[in-house]
């Protein structure tokens, strides 16, 4: 964590603006990007080729990105059924306690919020409603789970009506789904569940494959390749938003309790390396 004294400094260090087109890539990224497409790339070069490829290959694209950029080698990108229903007996029951108690929370908000359709056929005029057939949802897994991600995309489109729900997610380095997210995937209802992450998994949702369908609406957050993949397949399907990198701002004094305000910041530093926490404070001792 870097401590900023100077006023100039923190000034340019907060204001610095960031484009979805032109993102800083680090020099880790960039050198991963010439080895494996034997050029130097743009992030969006590179998810265009990776659109395309999608598109036209399927689920063997899906095996060769999923490979040389997850470094996972996948014969059967589905999660069975069992796989799902049976990850909840794997976690301690504290936390299953406290996923059942968000996924309430978060559907009894959404059910609170249901807009409902209406006709005046006296005036001949209303509104009509109908959820979506299908829906994908991208729940992020590089470098940490996250449930959170599962309850908040795929409960309010249950809650909407959607009839099937389908979550793609990356697998981790032994080829296998956090039991957290796919516990979080059964208690919110998700209906088929595929390892498969990045640019790639935008792409199979969006176009379909062998294994993964298309759906009509793509929701969910990601890095910069993802956020771009669904910049680009709008229109061709459906998205939520473009979600950039975090930017959060803590304002704290000496009464502040440091520990909180580290939970913070590292809430949100976990989303990507390109995320900005940032705590602005008149107390050395609390930077410190």
């Amino acid at each position: 964590m870097k401590v900023i004294r100077d006023t100039k400094e923190a000034r340019e260090t907060v204001l610095r603006p960031f484009r979805l087109a032109t993102p800083l890539l680090s020099p880790a990224v960039q050198e991963g990007i010439k080895r494996l497409f034997g050029k130097a790339l743009t992030a969006e070069e590179v998810v265009r080729l990776i659109l395309d490829e999608v598109r036209r290959e399927g689920d063997a694209a899906l095996r060769y990105y999923t490979l040389h950029l997850d470094g996972v080698e996948v014969k059967k990108f589905e999660v069975g059924a069992a796989e799902v229903e049976s990850a909840i007996g794997k976690l301690p029951a504290e936390l299953v306690e406290a996923l059942e108690m968000a996924a309430h929370r978060v559907r009894a908000f959404h059910q609170r919020e249901l807009a409902h359709g209406w006709m005046d056929s006296k005036e001949g005029i209303g509104q009509l409603l109908r959820p979506l057939q299908r829906a994908g949802i991208y729940v992020p897994g590089g470098r940490a789970a996250y449930p959170s991600t599962v309850l908040m995309t795929a409960i309010p489109a249950k809650v909407a009506g959607v009839k099937e729900v389908v979550m793609c997610t990356p697998p981790a380095r032994n080829g296998e789904v956090s039991p957290l997210v796919l516990a979080a995937a059964h208690l919110s209802g998700v209906d088929r569940v595929f390892k498969v992450g990045g640019a790639q998994a935008i792409g199979a949702m969006a176009y379909g494959t062998e294994s993964v369908p298309r759906v009509d609406k793509v929701c969910g957050p990601g890095n910069i390749f993802v956020a771009l993949a669904k910049r680009m397949v709008y229109g061709d399907v459906g998205i939520d938003a473009l979600q950039g990198p975090t930017e959060t701002l803590l304002v704290a004094d000496e009464g502040a309790d440091p520990s909180f305000c580290a939970l913070d910041l590292l809430a949100q530093a976990e989303h990507d390396p390109l995320a900005s926490p940032i705590l602005i404070t008149t107390s050395d001792s609390l930077a410190r």
